[in-house]
């Protein structure tokens, strides 16, 4: 399995407009636009696959996620929005339900944005509220194969 963006390469420093908006409330003034996402060698075995953003970086003492979505139907890659179809987004750490770009607190080191994509040997059990360390333990049983960007920003 593969994960690739055309927005940017492993290891680069995300846009601006990737970061959060204002209307968030954090202090960030981008416009908080999803990076495109391309995946591929995905295992036959493969039941189903989820997509995460996860920043370990966030001072909060376990992290911040900043996308999950679950449930997305291999047959729904083609383009990045035919990846929201039959899917749930579930609830980020910002509360809400969507992409909720990168915001690290101004003057902190560059934080990691890990993008990783999940082949899934079963479904995940998830409503839009499950809790984010639910799906996580969910994404470590099934998950029999991932691919992961590493995108950085720093403010």
């Amino acid at each position: 399995m593969i994960l690739l963006s055309p927005d940017f390469k492993d290891g680069d420093f995300l846009d601006e407009k990737f970061s959060l908006s204002k209307d968030y409330g954090f202090g960030c003034s981008g416009r908080n636009i999803r990076p495109h996402l391309k995946w591929d060698n995905i295992s036959e075995r493969v039941v189903e696959l989820a997509i995460t953003i996860f920043d370990p970086d966030a001072p909060t003492g376990c992290g911040f996620w900043h996308w999950i979505m679950v449930g997305v139907n291999r047959k729904y890659f083609e383009t990045n929005d035919d990846c929201l179809l039959n899917s749930i987004q579930v609830q980020n750490d910002f509360g809400s339900y969507s992409y909720g770009g990168p915001c690290p607190p101004e003057n902190d080191h560059p934080h990691r944005y890990y993008f990783t994509i999940y082949g899934l040997n079963s479904k995940i059990d998830a409503h839009k509220n499950t809790p984010a360390a639910q799906i996580g333990f969910q994404l470590h049983f099934k998950a029999i194969e991932r691919a992961s960007l590493l995108g950085l920003f720093k403010r």
